[in-house]
């Protein structure tokens, strides 16, 4: 996948007085496919996981929440009557 017009981007660099060889060995440097890099899909499934994710602990805390309360209710249940 070519993120550039390589052809008019070494002919732009030619213009600057570069060699040849020289632009097109920039041009292939930077057009090169880095498999690190992110595309909007990987970002936006990334958000999809994260939003899941907040939502799973969303409910978790909400359990501890509610069992805690149960819990403090029998300690003052306990403790004064």
């Amino acid at each position: 996948m070519a993120f550039l017009d390589t052809h008019k981007a070494i002919e732009r660099i030619i213009s600057t007085g570069v060699s040849k060889e020289t632009a097109e060995a920039i041009v292939d440097s930077v057009n090169t496919k880095n498999d690190d890099t992110a595309t909007k899909s990987d970002l936006y499934e990334l958000r999809i996981e994260l939003k899941s994710d907040i939502t799973a602990i969303n409910t978790n805390v909400k359990w501890v929440i509610a069992i805690l309360l149960v819990l403090v209710g029998i300690l003052l249940k306990n403790t004064f009557i």
